[in-house]
């Protein structure tokens, strides 16, 4: 069974396996990020040099390799004061383990001691885009095969904090130690996690404190005017995202717990306006129908809203969903979860909630697709 060691502070992380194969080649083959032996989930671009580079939660890269030892070259650039990222790792299918990375240091052993043979390593963000960019550049063995085919099926989930999983998972770093985005793990969010129980492919367009028409604790940038970027960021260089690259069967929007919020109480926060949060909506959806006009849309209410705020925020999606409608557009649902999952960080979802909010999701999801 594959083990996984801990951040070692000078050179490398390391996930190793318990029965060693000593046997490598003389001279392991290395390949960069974008060759087509390796599967890309998520949003990303292929740099010149053939590194790929990415930033949001849940990108995710399927390596197959032959030998005892899978290494990456994998740079880290930290943002607003943060001190690394988190990945998740899963050896051949084994536990997922959270693994640290750090802006100094970019070559990682990502598996070795592995019984001789061919292997497969699933490497996945699990924090996110404002926690840094990434550019995974590389990945060396002894030789690289083609990975397995990703799933035919494709879930796009666009959303918050909650959808990027953030308070998931309070190991190893406990809820209010480390940083605020320690306890991040887009692997084991609802999103993922029912994508992999379909046998689908999944990609998040998710940011924290983001809402529809007003964030958590600010006015902008808002969901529609990050949505179109591969790094889902307002700047002057926008890289835009190729919508073809990814066409969902089903896209689940996930969004207005930061619209209703009161932010942190210091900046000045008017009470939501639901005619301008019911209009953002749905011209926000028209514009995702542009780029996908056959995909069915489910707008799912917030998991951590209860009593007033949930039958508040069920009737904004109910008038979103007739709006469109009457537009035109019929391939339009709505989704209230029976029950309230506020056990993780910070009144988020924890573990065991977004194991129940996939639960809750799936039988919707599989009515929609025919899955």
């Amino acid at each position: 069974m594959p083990r996984v060691l801990a951040l070692l502070a000078v050179s490398f992380l390391t996930a190793t396996g318990c029965a060693s194969g000593m046997n490598r080649t003389d001279s392991p083959e290395t390949v960069a990020a974008a060759d087509p032996r390796i599967q890309i989930m998520g949003r990303h671009v292929a740099e010149v040099d053939g590194a790929v580079a990415f930033a949001a939660s849940g990108v995710t890269f399927t390596v197959r390799f032959r030998g005892d030892r899978l290494t990456a070259r994998l740079d880290d650039e930290l943002r607003g004061g943060t001190e690394h990222n988190w990945f998740t790792v899963v050896v051949d299918g084994g536990p997922p383990v959270r693994v640290r990375t750090r802006a100094e240091q970019d070559i990682y052993v990502l598996a070795e001691g592995l019984a001789s043979g061919e292997h497969t390593v699933v490497l996945s963000k699990a924090t996110e885009g404002q926690n840094g960019h990434n550019r995974l550049v590389s990945v060396t063995a002894d030789a690289i095969l083609p990975a397995p085919p990703l799933p035919e099926r494709r879930i796009e989930y666009i959303g918050d904090s909650i959808t990027s999983g953030y308070g998931a998972d309070p190991e190893p770093v406990a809820c209010g130690d480390g940083t605020w985005y320690d306890p991040t793990h887009a692997w084991v969010a609802y999103g993922p996690r029912l994508a992999r129980r379909l046998d689908a492919q999944w990609m998040l367009s998710s940011v924290s404190g983001m809402g529809m028409h007003r964030n958590w604790n600010t006015l902008s940038p808002v969901m529609p005017d990050v949505y179109d970027g591969v790094f889902m960021e307002t700047s002057a260089d926008l890289t835009p995202w190729d919508f073809d690259r990814y066409r969902p069967d089903l896209v689940v929007v996930a969004l207005g717990t930061n619209d209703f919020s009161d932010g942190d109480g210091e900046m000045p926060r008017e009470a939501l306006n639901g005619d301008v949060f019911v209009d953002a909506y749905a011209r926000f959806l028209a514009h995702v129908r542009d780029r996908y006009p056959d995909a069915p849309m489910l707008l799912v209410n917030s998991p951590v809203f209860e009593g007033e705020q949930k039958a508040r925020l069920a009737g904004y999606l109910d008038r979103v969903m007739a709006r469109r409608a009457a537009e035109g557009d019929t391939a339009v649902s709505t989704f209230t979860y029976a029950g309230r999952y506020v056990s993780g960080c910070d009144g988020h979802p924890g573990l065991g909630d977004h194991a129940a909010m996939a639960d809750e999701l799936e039988p919707t999801v599989r009515a929609l697709t025919g899955w």
